[in-house]
């Protein structure tokens, strides 16, 4: 197969892409927005006698925190994960906020929860993604402001006082990175990550570590709906070690341990620590399966979360659609690379995932979200068996085109525009029960 001669500026920016869509971060990333907020509100109080705490978020965020545990924790919501940064919050660590939360703080914090002095609403505002937590002591208020990105502070006020500013993201804006990965393709992509210099692509290789780590700890311990524990336990399974039932087993208790209130860092994609699981946990199955070299594992690595960038780089930062799924192409790329390392076998993978269960709706975060990453990574397998054997579902069938990128641009369109209406929906519900 002909390699494309890429230009030293799209490696560099290719390079800079996964850097910054592939990052570290302790708990569900919606309510970690939220107590990254409230550290930051608290750096700049002095007497830090928390008299209270407003909440303003967007529908989506909303939607995302209301069931996730908040790590350490043991209790979901908006009012634990504000009282959690507040009390215990680095607010120098980004999205590892409250990786520092030791026991000693769970009395303060429940307790500042349950004083009613802790409030969240929705914020008028058409944001996907915004945030906004103001603290009041007994001498000051300080009101932190973020959006575009789930550490993206862009304004910090004290008694209605501007003591930081830059420009604010509009609504729909997306980052130069995300700009600039919707002007690539598949092949670009497929052939960045065969013949990249393997030193540029190195620090991929801690997304294995941590969400094995992950996978590890949800099926060693009793987390949320414990699926991928049960699935290894299951008396139902005859060879549990296939590579089928292994991918999704271990994909799914990492999820567990990660909506379940695990403190252990998940290595996100596209600032979703499910999306970085589904594009790192079957890639380091099937590396352990076909005994990969480090190397092999590195650039699988880097294929997966890079692919699922780049389909990603066409949907909402958050929507109605389960992003896990558009994950879960990348490691089906990240997987054919392993197993055959043939680039139209990877195309009929997405295409295959594109006709099998696109669709599915993303109703908040919570333990539900293993069950998700479930079905995505069995969707990603049966794809791939479909398509090393030579079966691909043609460009008559729905959402399948005769041109991968026009297959992710068509999903892109699905997510931004099919499901416009859904979220609204979904929260309403929610917020009914």
């Amino acid at each position: 197969m002909l390699i494309m001669c890429l230009k030293k500026e799209t490696r560099t920016n290719l390079v800079q892409a996964l850097k910054e869509g592939v990052v570290p971060a302790t708990g569900c990333t919606e309510p970690i927005a939220v107590a990254f907020g409230a550290a930051n509100c608290m750096a700049y109080l002095e007497n830090k006698d928390i008299q209270k705490i407003e909440i303003n978020v967007s529908l989506g965020v909303m939607k995302n925190a209301m069931a996730v545990i908040v790590p350490g924790t043991g209790k979901p919501g908006l009012l634990v994960a504000a009282a959690t940064g507040a009390i215990a919050g680095d607010p120098t660590a980004g999205l590892n906020v409250i990786a520092g939360l030791i026991k000693d703080d769970l009395p303060k914090i429940n307790d500042l929860v349950d004083s009613g002095k802790v409030s969240a609403k929705i914020a008028p505002v058409d944001d996907k993604l915004y945030v906004e937590v103001s603290i009041a002591d007994k001498n000051d208020t300080v009101t932190v402001s973020i959006a575009g990105g789930h550490t993206n502070i862009f304004l910090i006020k004290k008694n209605d006082k501007v003591i930081f500013s830059k420009e604010r993201p509009e609504p729909q804006s997306i980052s130069a990175s995300q700009e600039f990965l919707k002007t690539v393709n598949l092949q670009e992509v497929w052939d960045f990550c065969q013949t990249e210099p393997l030193k540029n692509l190195q620090f991929i290789k801690q997304a294995a570590k941590l969400n094995m780590d992950l996978a590890h700890d949800g099926l060693t311990n009793d987390y949320g709906l414990k699926l991928g524990k049960s699935m290894r336990n299951s008396p139902l399974q005859n060879g549990a070690d296939d590579l089928s039932n292994k991918i999704i087993s271990y994909s799914s208790a990492a999820s567990d341990a990660r909506m379940g209130g695990s403190q252990l860092p998940a290595m996100t994609n596209s600032g979703s620590g499910n999306q970085g699981i589904a594009a790192t946990v079957p890639i380091c199955v099937t590396a352990d399966y076909t005994k990969a070299s480090e190397e092999e594992l590195i650039r699988a690595l880097a294929l997966s979360h890079l692919t699922a960038l780049y389909i990603h780089s066409f949907l909402p930062l958050l929507s109605a659609y389960c992003a896990v799924d558009s994950a879960s192409m990348g490691a089906g790329v990240g997987c054919v690379y392993l197993l055959k390392n043939d680039y139209n076998v990877a195309v009929s993978t997405i295409n295959n995932m594109m006709g099998d269960a696109v669709g599915m709706v993303c109703d908040g975060a919570g333990c539900s979200c293993a069950m998700k990453v479930a079905s995505s990574v069995s969707s990603m397998y049966r794809s791939m068996n479909l398509a090393l054997q030579g079966v691909s579902i043609p460009a008559n069938n729905g959402l399948v085109s005769d041109d991968i990128d026009k297959t992710i641009r068509g999903l892109g369109t699905f997510a931004t525009k099919g499901l416009k209406e859904t979220n609204p929906i979904i929260l309403d519900i929610m917020m009914n029960k």
